[in-house]
């Protein structure tokens, strides 16, 4: 049986970051990975501001978020001191799936897309539904 995925419609929460030298390569130019880092910060604080903390979820619930499905497409190099603005969006939610849109700029240049999936899972690794409580909050609450 196909598993029913609700869509949602939301504006982007906005995370800031400033690049720092231990970012950067010998060049001053960010390097690759760390963008993957700075997307996890941006998701933990939009989950935080919805009253969501993953060490709650895995302590009253068994429950963690696991990258499932990741893509990258990097248009333009950040440097030194850069400010980078991220833009969290969820794009649809289902039982134990988020799929979520980040986009950084650097003022108005774009500079890098990320889609993924975060899959929710036990203690085991095995996935699990989300608690209503908090599937409600991500379907219904993002911009509370």
């Amino acid at each position: 049986m196909k598993q029913k995925i609700n869509k949602i419609s939301i504006f982007p929460y906005i995370y800031k970051v400033r690049v720092y030298y231990e970012d950067t390569d010998a060049g001053g130019v960010v390097y690759h990975s760390n963008y993957l880092k700075f997307a996890e910060r941006a998701r933990t604080e939009m989950l935080r501001k919805m009253d969501i903390q993953q060490h709650k979820l895995k302590c009253n619930y068994n429950i963690q978020f696991i990258v499932k499905k990741l893509s990258v497409e990097y248009n333009k190099p950040s440097m030194l001191d850069d400010l980078i603005k991220i833009e969290c969006s969820i794009l649809k939610v289902s039982a134990a799936k988020i799929i979520m849109k980040q986009v950084m700029y650097r003022k108005n240049d774009l500079i890098a897309t990320i889609n993924l999936t975060l899959g929710s899972v036990n203690s085991l690794g095995k996935p699990v539904r989300l608690p209503t409580k908090i599937h409600n909050k991500l379907k219904y609450n993002i911009n509370s």
